[in-house]
């Protein structure tokens, strides 16, 4: 089978996450993707092994090429790659970019067929426009972080959720844009910011606040319908109640409790909702009663929406996950082999694939510069001068 960007060349400048991530997306879909590389140890993200697992996964179906950008004839190459390509992401501050002379402008001259995405922290201009700033920044300016930890002693999460949604809207704005070439001829520039990436991700817990309600918090949020409690054996579950009443009676049927059906502080969603610290104190008790596998099968055959909290080392055993064929696995030659999760869409006719494992540094420089008409005396000139 062909994947759906067969054909299509894309340049990945871009380091973290956001931008590797969007590449990596690209790069499922079939796309020709070629990460360039500082010489010697690449990308830090590769970690100090030089081949690390978050390396590996967020860089699987890429080349490598090395290239100092602070030299104007690794800039030149570059330029060059970027003529024939169709796609650059990179993930440079604006003054940086434009000192590099990758400046959007002067690279359409070159190719107006050039689809450029420049990931930033906060967009490309503006008052923040050279600040630095990276997961934890986004979160926190975009009011998404307020969302995820209690104001009174705040804490990151233990994932990153900006800068892979910043990565998957890069992505979806080189789809547009690719689509838009397929009728105008010309690319475009595309721009994306972790911190309107995670605005975004929040826009529905904003829409109370904007039109004229009270703003979302962790304490507010669900009350009345979402119950988060451990079990007897310690192992925690979540219970989603619709606001309807059937749903509330199932619950009663399941913790066994028919006495609640008549408490006042019960009787509707709303009533739940404004004493839901109560209903929660009750629910903890109760689950507390019999172990995780005993209330799942129970909630299971009431077919109220339910599953289990689970631990990151317990998500690979369940069935629906395993069903699904994750984690999936990808072998490098040297490296051996990378466990995946890999692309999250599934397409019937042009499937993601993972045919090329992430590079070693600088694994195709040679191959891609010689598709520049480099020769092999000119290629070793160029690395003993330090540009490659």
């Amino acid at each position: 089978m062909t994947g759906a960007l067969d054909g299509t060349i894309a340049i990945d400048a871009s380091g973290h996450v956001a931008g590797p991530y969007a590449g990596s997306l690209l790069g499922d879909l079939g796309c020709d993707v070629i990460k360039v590389e500082l010489p010697g140890k690449g990308d830090p993200a590769r970690g100090r092994e030089g081949y690390g697992p978050v390396f590996r996964v967020l860089n699987r179906n890429k080349k490598s090429v090395t290239l100092n950008l602070r030299e104007a004839e690794a800039r030149d190459i570059l330029r060059r790659m970027l003529e024939t390509a169709d796609i650059l992401i990179e993930s440079f501050r604006p003054a940086t970019r434009k000192a590099l002379g990758l400046d959007h402008e002067a690279l359409r001259r070159r190719n107006p067929a050039l689809i450029h995405c420049s990931v930033t922290a906060f967009g490309q201009d503006g008052p923040y426009e050279s600040r630095p700033g990276f997961e934890s920044v986004g979160q926190a300016v975009s009011g998404m972080l307020s969302l995820l930890t209690d104001p009174s002693d705040p804490r990151m999460g233990g994932f990153s959720i900006t800068a892979h949604a910043a990565g998957v809207f890069a992505a979806y704005g080189i789809l547009a844009a690719l689509a838009a070439r397929n009728r105008t001829g010309t690319g475009q520039f595309v721009d994306v910011s972790l911190l309107q990436a995670s605005m975004g991700f929040v826009e529905s817990h904003f829409a109370e606040f904007l039109n004229g309600g009270a703003a979302v918090t962790p304490k507010n949020f669900q009350r009345g319908r979402l119950f988060c409690v451990p079990a007897g054996d310690g192992r925690p579950l979540l219970v989603h109640l619709a606001t309807h009443r059937q749903s509330w009676e199932a619950l009663i049927r399941v913790i066994q409790r028919p006495d609640l059906l008549d408490d006042p502080r019960f009787a509707s969603y709303e009533h739940r909702a404004a004493h839901h610290d109560d209903l929660m104190a009750i629910l903890r008790e109760v689950f507390g009663g019999a172990p995780r596998s005993a209330w799942l099968e129970r909630l299971g055959k009431e077919d109220l929406s339910h599953a289990p909290i689970y631990a990151a080392e317990e998500v690979f055993e369940d069935p629906q996950v395993r069903h699904l064929g994750m984690p999936r696995e990808i072998e490098h030659p040297e490296r051996g082999t990378t466990r995946l999760i890999g692309s999250s869409v599934n397409l019937s006719d042009t499937p993601p694939r993972f045919v090329r494992p992430a590079p070693l540094v600088g694994e195709n420089t040679d191959e891609v510069l010689q598709g520049l008409g480099y020769d092999g005396a000119a290629i070793r000139e160029l690395r003993e001068r330090g540009v490659i």
